[in-house]
């Protein structure tokens, strides 16, 4: 584990980062650096750091980081890493563009947060109770993918006296045991591969396997093969909806093997949540999410690829705790905790939404109760 003083330029700019409540800092060479507030970037003042050259770049992490680490950076590899700084853990992605070098590093808060304090939907608790099969979290990046899978995760954690193993890359939390037993790897630290982790996970007897990150046809097809052989997988990909991701998954395999990755999804899948955070009233950000859960039209649809059915199938199917992004808007619209503006902007289908506007609200609320 990288260690990173407060002494350092990198932790003087860090420290003010987390003065302005910043998620991420930004950094390329001969311009300002940026960090992210609240989903929107800011410069950072020039009395804190003005913008740096390329040498001033690889100085930067230098006064920080191995010489081993300085050598892939010097070299112009992209490498992902993770840093403590102080009492807080950091991810990095540090790479070169127009030949240049480039960085982008992102806070990762080690606080045990649970799903009602994230303003998650109850019914996302149900979905960690399965004891097979593969639990998909997806989004765009830096919507809040890792903490609400954090928080899941700890939902386990609490609740049932299992073996979970995570594969990552980099480590991101660190677990502390509560009633289940962890074991946390690092990609090409602990294990060369997502791959190759899984694949050795399912040797050493675990209930609950977490995947960092789902990244090629390889990883997609052994974390299939895990949940088939009786755990339960976790993992996240980059997607805007349910039926993306789906899609997504497909794209990894050429053509004349897509129907055979659409029949282990169907029989593997036990639900996708998709995950956004929507600039809520008071200023902050709320996840507004759309829940898909695995029954027998789910299933139909995947293995035809009518994808474009998922949606419909989701919204009438609330009583199985199933909803889409715009039902999950009106709720929080209802709740006052996002206003109208706000709500039209972000609807998938604007002009449906509109009409529901004029008086149709869900049947089934959503939202729990301590949000309300």
């Amino acid at each position: 584990m990288q260690q990173v003083s407060g002494e350092s330029r990198l932790g003087l700019i860090l420290n003010w980062s987390q003065t302005q409540n910043a998620t991420d800092v930004h950094g390329k060479a001969f311009c300002p650096l940026t960090v992210r507030t609240n989903g929107e970037l800011n410069r950072i003042p020039d009395e804190i750091s003005l913008p740096l050259n390329d040498q001033e770049i690889l100085e930067l992490f230098a006064e920080c980081f191995t010489s081993e680490v300085m050598e892939d950076i010097r070299n112009g590899r992209e490498i992902d890493l993770s840093f403590q700084f102080v009492e807080n853990r950091y991810r990095a992605n540090i790479c070169r563009q127009q030949g240049y070098p480039t960085f982008a590093l992102r806070i990762v808060p080690q606080q045990t947060m649970k799903l009602s304090e994230l303003h998650l939907p109850s019914t996302l608790k149900d979905l960690v109770r399965d004891p097979r099969g593969l639990l998909m979290l997806t989004g765009p990046t830096g919507q809040g993918k890792s903490t609400t899978v954090r928080a899941l995760l700890q939902e386990i954690n609490e609740s049932q006296s299992i073996r979970i193993i995570t594969i990552e890359d980099p480590i991101e939390y660190v677990f502390q045991d509560s009633r289940a037993f962890f074991e946390q790897r690092e990609v090409r630290v602990d294990t060369p591969t997502f791959a190759d982790g899984i694949r050795n996970a399912m040797r050493q007897d675990p209930d609950v396997i977490f995947v960092g990150e789902i990244r090629d046809q390889e990883s997609v097809f052994t974390a299939m093969q895990a949940a088939e052989t009786g755990h339960l997988v976790l993992t996240t990909l980059h997607a805007d909806s349910v039926a993306q991701a789906i899609g997504r998954i497909q794209e990894f395999y050429p053509v004349n093997e897509q129907q055979n990755i659409r029949n282990l999804l169907a029989r593997n899948l036990n639900a996708i949540a998709c995950q956004r955070l929507i600039p809520n009233i008071k200023g902050d950000r709320v996840p507004c999410l759309e829940i898909m859960k695995m029954d027998q039209g789910i299933e139909e649809a995947i293995q035809k690829n009518r994808l474009t059915l998922l949606a419909d199938i989701m919204e009438i199917s609330n009583n199985q705790g199933m909803h889409t992004f715009d039902q999950y808007l009106m709720e929080l619209l209802i709740a006052e905790i996002i206003d109208e503006k706000t709500a039209k902007q972000y609807a998938v289908n604007q002009h449906k939404f509109d009409l529901e506007l004029q008086g149709i609200s869900p049947q089934q609320k959503i939202l729990v109760r301590e949000m309300r």
